[in-house]
């Protein structure tokens, strides 16, 4: 049975929501004692287990995936809906030349001619009504249709091999169509549990922390999305030079996690956005100086500025 899809509560890609929580439940486990204190029920099988219903969530099949497989069915289904009603507009040709003209009307509308205006808007209900009483028409009619070499021998077999078609795949995209139903309100409905789950655990962990502001923060739903999207992040900025107070072009400075780098322009410039709170270890380095190591701590949504200065690097003698 085709499920209603459900509406998410979470209100932020799902991308973002997995990332979340799973940062989410790491604090909770690095503060396991305290949470612990508050209620019995938070074990590390507890956090453990609420991890592994974010990474359940998260392998449910993509909606996108079952998407983009009803566009491709869809599209299938549409080419061969044309090719249903071009092979029907020759047969009202041929019925037109095959009987008297007082019988042309009733015949047509034998044939389906009433169902025609709904199958020519994709109505597949329509086409596919339109393709048996074709089909029957043709197989009652034979012997007037073909007569006087008016319809080719193979069209009969040529009409029902492209209606066969056009049905059998109705029958995938209908399919297609109810799993990218199922997947989408299956998805949500495992997105609105583990959602749940953290909303609950942050709020303990609110109370856990009412008197560190700092660390009750941490424990907001909405301020863990700002730090994951990269809102409120810091970046860092400045200029590299030499001993002798000269811009260095080239020069690149990188964080030990690789996440931020940048390398300096022509005046010694760089500037490294999107940097989460915490401390970093980076390293300055060019060709024929001596690198540096230098430890900077970043505040989330504030500017750093860091400038550098670099030494040659003294030539070995051999």
């Amino acid at each position: 049975m085709l499920m209603k899809n459900s509406r998410s509560l979470y209100g932020t890609p799902q991308e973002i929501l997995y990332t979340v929580c799973v940062a989410a439940w790491n604090l909770c486990s690095a503060n396991l004692a305290k949470f612990t204190a508050l209620k019995a029920l938070y074990t590390q099988a507890f956090v453990t287990d609420s991890l592994d219903a974010v990474q359940s969530a998260k392998d449910l099949p993509d909606t996108r995936q079952t998407i983009a497989g009803r566009k491709e069915a869809r599209i299938n289904l549409l080419a061969a809906t044309r090719q249903v009603r071009s092979n029907w507009q020759l047969l009202k040709i041929y019925i037109t030349k095959a009987f008297d003209k007082s019988m042309v009307q009733a015949k047509l509308d034998a044939a389906g001619a009433a169902l025609y205006p709904k199958a020519s808007v994709d109505n597949w209900s329509s086409v596919r009504s339109l393709i048996d009483a074709a089909n029957t028409f043709i197989a009652n009619n034979i012997d007037e249709l073909s007569a006087n070499d008016n319809m080719p021998a193979d069209f009969q077999t040529a009409f029902k091999t492209a209606g066969d078609n056009c049905i059998a795949l109705s029958v995938i995209f209908a399919k297609a169509d109810m799993e990218k139903e199922m997947a989408t309100s299956t998805k949500v409905i495992a997105n609105n549990a583990i959602y749940s789950g953290v909303i609950e655990m942050l709020k303990d962990g609110q109370q856990i922390f009412k008197d560190d502001a700092a660390m009750k923060k941490q424990f907001t739903f909405s301020y863990l999305v700002a730090m994951h999207r990269g809102e409120g992040t810091a970046s860092l900025r400045g200029t590299i030079t030499d001993n002798f107070g000269m811009p260095v072009a080239g020069a690149v400075i990188s964080s030990d996690d690789q996440k931020s780098t940048a390398t300096t322009n022509s005046k010694g410039y760089y500037r490294i956005n999107r940097i989460a709170a915490g401390a970093y270890t980076f390293t300055i380095s060019c060709a024929w100086y001596d690198p540096i190591v230098q430890v900077i701590t970043f505040e989330a949504a504030k500017a750093s500025k860091g400038d550098f200065e670099l030494t040659k690097a003294l030539s070995k003698v051999a």
